[in-house]
């Protein structure tokens, strides 16, 4: 324990005093806590962004699969959308 003692009376002398080594211990606390705080609210904003895109996109998706799908006995050019058109064409 004497050792780190010695260590830390070092220390506070080149800081100019135990109050001062405090102060600076806790101002590196400050700065790093708000630089992990930052990156979490970075990270959150991303992550919601991306979410927002990929539902958007999924849902782009299912109205445009919507919209080429025909319902049963629709017409695309004159052609029944049922399965007598294949039926035809294997004949």
């Amino acid at each position: 324990m004497a050792w780190a003692y010695a260590e830390l009376a070092k220390e506070a002398v080149k800081r100019g005093g135990p109050t001062a080594l405090r102060a600076f211990y806790t101002g590196r606390g400050i700065i790093i806590g708000g630089a992990i705080t930052s990156a979490s609210i970075a990270g959150t904003v991303a992550y919601d962004k991306w979410s927002k895109r990929r539902s958007a996109a999924a849902t782009e998706r299912a109205s445009d699969v919507a919209a080429e799908t025909p319902a049963a006995g629709d017409t695309r050019n004159g052609q029944p959308a049922d399965s007598s058109r294949t039926d035809r064409l294997m004949q």
